[in-house]
């Protein structure tokens, strides 16, 4: 049996979903782990699988159209995010006028949550939330031309006409027994991360999920089809978080140095968890010469740890800021202090460590216009090497959701994807969708275009792979 992975382009708009994260649209190409984890499963099973990233290597309709055509693949697997779903449906219809039999199978997120909107036929599935070895299972029943699918947890699929939603199945304990994800799949010149410098580049996942209680996050897309599975079945609590062990966090990174990887963005939604671990993960990694960006809270920055990252190697830290104003945060349910935020600021800069912030627009009725414009001017005031400006959007699955939908701050009353970096569906009283479109594109023409951080960045700007790097995604920021 031969199974194909294919990350689509956008055939019904301009610009490429980005699927790792799955909020925005492609400001660069992130290699999705998460789709060569599953091949990696599936190939341990003896099975032959094929990883194809045809967003990012520029393919359009006619060239898909024609690769269908001429394949051979048993199955084909997509992983689906809320941007991606019309586009992904789109590309079903034109398989299945080709190849009516072929398995088409998701993943992600999207066909966890839209489960119906997939399901169109007997010769498609889904696989919801947590995928690995629920997967490589389904994948195993196709190859021996099972038709039985019952028993098998956590597929959803159609029989004589219903849809059949299996339970749940139970929650990966051991991430550690897990293969790494089959990186000898990709075309590693696709991919880089402008906030490292060096390359060939990757990502990495060290644990799954956060245990905090913030009203609107979305995590990674993996993470959020594991969350949104759990909350159907376990009374809308969120799963517990699952780490990887320090030891094995180091043989993936010793495995990337040995096969030439220069640099690595870690994913996960917090990285840094019990200080033990981080600090064992550090020094273990401290030798390799890898630079490498993580996810943080704020309140998990100490001295010791800024120190140690900084040692092992670390270029750049994403903090989870929201907002700077408390009653905003408080709202949210962020269980942050905004002290605690400004000194992990502080510290990081000490080091020597690039400091982005996130910044969303619209998280709270409380964030009015006035509060909007004075986050926006804090973040250029603390002097941090880049921000994430966004707009809040109610995901369907979170709390923030239900609580738009409770007060009808929802545009039309019915959530419609679109990119958090963009363009708006909520309206509050007092503030519009369309002022918070202007107002994220004020944030982001105010921060990056003045001329302290055109000053600060000036070395870098005159690379010219960099220049080249950030006028491409300053273009796509835009648009």
């Amino acid at each position: 049996m031969k199974v194909t992975f294919l990350d689509l382009p956008n055939f019904l708009g301009r610009q490429n979903v980005e699927r790792v994260f799955g909020c925005t649209y492609t400001l660069y190409p992130m290699p999705n782990i998460f789709s060569l984890l599953n091949a990696a499963i599936i190939r341990d099973s003896g099975i032959k699988v094929r990883y194809i990233d045809m967003a990012n290597e520029g393919w359009k309709l006619k060239k898909f159209t024609r690769f269908i055509n001429n394949d051979d693949s048993d199955a084909y697997v997509f992983h689906s995010v809320n941007l991606s779903v019309k586009s992904d449906i789109f590309a079903h219809s034109l398989i299945r006028r080709e190849k009516p039999s072929v398995a088409l199978i998701y993943t992600g997120p999207a066909p966890t949550y839209f489960t119906g909107s997939f399901l169109t036929d007997n010769n498609t599935f889904v696989v919801r939330g947590e995928s690995d070895y629920t997967l490589r299972d389904l994948v195993l029943r196709l190859e021996n031309r099972q038709k039985v699918f019952g028993g098998l947890n956590g597929i959803s699929y159609l029989d004589g006409g219903n849809i059949i939603n299996n339970p749940m199945r139970p929650l990966i304990d051991d991430l550690d027994a897990l293969p790494f994800p089959a990186r000898d799949l990709l075309n590693n010149n696709l991919y880089y991360n402008p906030k490292l410098d060096r390359r060939p580049f990757t990502a990495m996942q060290t644990s799954r999920n956060c245990s905090y209680r913030c009203s609107f996050c979305v995590p990674n897309s993996f993470n959020f089809a594991r969350e949104l599975e759990h909350k159907k079945f376990n009374a809308n609590l969120k799963p517990p978080v699952r780490v990887r062990s320090a030891a094995n966090v180091i043989q993936e990174f010793r495995l990337l140095k040995d096969q030439g990887y220069k640099a690595v963005s870690i994913i996960d939604d917090q990285f840094l968890w019990q200080e033990e671990r981080t600090v064992s993960i550090c020094r273990g990694i401290r030798e390799l010469g890898i630079e490498w960006g993580c996810l943080a809270r704020a309140d998990h920055i100490s001295d010791k740890i800024a120190e140690e990252l900084r040692l092992a190697g670390l270029k750049y830290i994403d903090l989870g800021i929201e907002s700077f104003n408390q009653n905003v945060l408080n709202d949210v349910c962020k269980d942050l202090d905004v002290e605690r935020a400004y000194q992990a600021i502080d510290i990081l800069k000490s080091r020597g460590i690039l400091v982005k912030i996130n910044l969303i627009l619209g998280i709270s009725p409380l964030q009015d216009k006035a509060v909007i414009l004075d986050d926006i001017a804090r973040a250029r005031k603390i002097g941090v090497d880049a921000v994430m400006f966004s707009i809040a959007t109610p995901f369907p699955g979170t709390v923030f959701f239900e609580r738009a939908k409770l007060n009808r701050w929802i545009v039309n009353k019915e959530y419609r994807p679109e990119s958090v970096q963009s363009k708006a569906i909520i309206d509050y009283p007092g503030l519009t969708h369309k002022e918070l479109d202007s107002l994220v594109r004020k944030a982001n023409l105010s921060f990056y275009f003045a001329p302290k951080f055109i000053l600060k960045n000036i070395k870098r700007i005159f690379s010219p792979l960099s220049l080249y790097r950030g006028i491409l995604a300053l273009k796509r920021k835009f648009l």
